[in-house]
Order: structure tokens, then C-alpha cells, then sequence
């Protein structure tokens, strides 16, 4: 079974006009989503990510997905991201914005950020008046407590699926309408 290939039937409808993948990495979701929404946007920070999303967007030869290098939060700015090199590690600085900084109306959002889910949703209150779809995967207990408390302030009802993944580690998927 492919990476989280599980969730996928849970998050419904998994159509739309726009998806929005934040945290896309090297594509798993977003090149998906090319098959049953109009557009796609993948945001992914990481440089050595980026590219590979990039690459797989070429190799697929899709013309409805846009990439962008940036990192998403509750300010705007600048972000030091480390990535892979041929010698090791090295920091890069990539853009830092809101989804609101973006304009969207997105029919659903996925947020995949190692921890940084909150300061996302809180740069997204525009967005969150919409009401799109979100499913947001979470790996820390306490984030979700606050994760719930801003969805609940905004009528969302939330789904929570706790599973382990991959590393044998406790991970919670919220699924919100």
C-alpha cells in the first residue's frame, strides 16, 4: 500500500475545484489530486522536495498543477529551511506567507507541516470563512487541542483518526468539514 493510500477513501468528496496541498513534499497527494480537481497547488519549502515535486509534475506532463517554493505560517517573511546536499546539509532561506496572502477558494486544503499546523490555520482565517474541506495531519497531542478549539470557533465538525505510521509512531489525521 502506498504512502497513506488508507486515508484517501475517508476524505469525501476528494473533488473540486481547487485543492490547495501545503506540506506537499514530493507530490503523494498533490499529483493525486490532478486527477479529480479542476487545479491544484502544491507548496512545499523544502528545496531538494521542491524539485522532486517539480520532477514529478514534468514526468507526468500535468498542466493543472502549480508548485510553489514557500514555507506557510501565520506571519510573512523569510524561513530557514535545511535540505539535503551533496556535502551534507545546508540552509536555504525561502519565502515565508499566509494562505490569506494567496487569495484562494479552495474546495479543500491539506496541511502536512511537521508541527507547524496551528500558526497555519491561524495565517488562514479568511480562508477558513469559505468553509473548504481540510484534512490536516498532526503528530503532537497538545496541537490538536488548539487545532479543534479554532475549527470548533468556525462550525467545523472534525474528524479525528489516530493511527501509527511508518516509524511506529502515533499520528492523528483530522478530517474537517
Amino acid at each position: 500500500m502506498t504512502h497513506e493510500a488508507w486515508l484517501r477513501p475517508l476524505v469525501r468528496p476528494f473533488n473540486g475545484d481547487l485543492f490547495v496541498d501545503i506540506g506537499a513534499h514530493v507530490g503523494t497527494w498533490a499529483l493525486r489530486a490532478t486527477r479529480s480537481f479542476r487545479q491544484v497547488i502544491a507548496i512545499e519549502p523544502d528545496p531538494t522536495a521542491n524539485k522532486i515535486l517539480r520532477t514529478n509534475v514534468r514526468l507526468n506532463k500535468l498542466s493543472n498543477i502549480s508548485v510553489i517554493e514557500a514555507a506557510i505560517s501565520d506571519t510573512a517573511g523569510e524561513m530557514p529551511v535545511a535540505s539535503a546536499s551533496q556535502n551534507g546539509r545546508k540552509i536555504d532561506r525561502v519565502p515565508l506567507r499566509t494562505l490569506d496572502s494567496f487569495k484562494l477558494k479552495p474546495s479543500l486544503v491539506k496541511i502536512d507541516t511537521e508541527g507547524n499546523e496551528l500558526p497555519v490555520l491561524q495565517g488562514s482565517l479568511e480562508t477558513l470563512k469559505q468553509r473548504p474541506q481540510l484534512m490536516i495531519e498532526t503528530h503532537d497531542p497538545e496541537s490538536v487541542i488548539g487545532i479543534r478549539a479554532l475549527l470548533e470557533s468556525y462550525n467545523y465538525s472534525i474528524k479525528e483518526i489516530r493511527k501509527q505510521n511508518r516509524f511506529d509512531q502515533i499520528q492523528s489525521w483530522l478530517l474537517c468539514n
